[in-house]
């Protein structure tokens, strides 16, 4: 795909229509796929990132609206149009809350549509440069639906929230529901933990949220490293800084509320610190 030839993806189980499109489409300079049914058009986008989708929002078995949820789920970025010949309002309604970005009403006015279709793969590919300066200075964004839907993200955080699993997400949904502004979330796996801070909420509802990835190896180790504690005193030192109690230290660690109290005994000491705010601040400076 090049910059001056961009791809597009017509679907549409009317092959008079697809022809059409295809015709109308390449004549303007594009490159048109064509797709005739919602499983064709997601074994399309398994191997090719077209720069806009033309979707019928009425087909045979996956129509239109079910395609573009699962389009999502591939290529959140994809800016979609849906031609339907549905005008009432439910129906539009229904387009735009699946993630489309505009409506075209069938029968197609060939000018409107290269005109929209110009439009929004220029604001697609001013979306994707502003993407591409946030990844560069490691900010990793999404913006997500209450019910956990993404609508906008950064390549990154987009690897982040595909790697989430049921768990995390009903974690991340019922978080959403009542987080503010700077409100954090860590969602702790074996090696890593992953953590989330709410920035805003949108116009539209959905919310901003920042992702970090830690690793908790290197982490550790450089707990260890720096303030010549042992492994085990840097695993109990780890998740003091994370602000966990002795119980949820005890119980994370698969170890008795005793010994992490014993390990702490020895934490303080070898720091020459009385209490787990002066150990957390010191474990912080060294992990930052």
């Amino acid at each position: 795909m090049t910059k001056n030839k961009p791809t597009i993806l017509a679907v549409d189980d009317n092959p008079d229509s697809l022809n059409i499109l295809n015709l109308t489409l390449s004549a303007q300079g594009f490159t048109v796929l064509v797709a005739n049914s919602g499983v064709q058009a997601l074994n399309i986008l398994h191997k090719v990132q077209p720069d806009l989708i033309l979707l019928d929002a009425i087909m045979p078995e996956m129509d239109g609206f079910e395609t573009c949820q699962a389009i999502k789920h591939i290529n959140p970025d994809a800016p979609i149009i849906f031609m339907t010949g549905l005008s009432d309002t439910e129906h539009v309604v229904q387009g735009l809350s699946r993630g489309a970005v505009d409506y075209l009403i069938k029968p197609l006015n060939h000018e409107e549509l290269i005109a929209r279709v110009k439009v929004h793969i220029n604001t697609a590919q001013q979306t994707r440069i502003s993407k591409q300066a946030l990844e560069s200075a490691g900010q990793h964004l999404a913006t997500i639906t209450s019910d956990g839907q993404v609508i906008w993200t950064t390549a990154q955080a987009n690897t982040y929230i595909k790697a989430l699993n049921k768990q995390d997400l009903l974690t991340l949904i019922a978080w959403l529901k009542q987080a503010e502004t700077t409100d954090l979330l860590e969602l702790l796996h074996e090696d890593s933990t992953l953590n989330l801070t709410y920035l805003t909420l949108q116009k539209d509802g959905s919310h901003l949220i920042k992702f970090k990835a830690s690793d908790l190896k290197l982490e550790k180790q450089t707990l260890k490293l720096k303030l010549k504690i042992t492994r085990r005193e840097s695993d109990v030192l780890y998740w003091v800084a994370k602000g966990k109690t002795d119980w949820e230290i005890s119980k994370i660690l698969t170890i008795s509320e005793r010994t992490v109290n014993k390990h702490l005994e020895q934490i303080y000491r070898k720091l020459e610190v009385n209490n787990r705010t002066a150990a957390s601040a010191m474990a912080l400076n060294a992990l930052n």
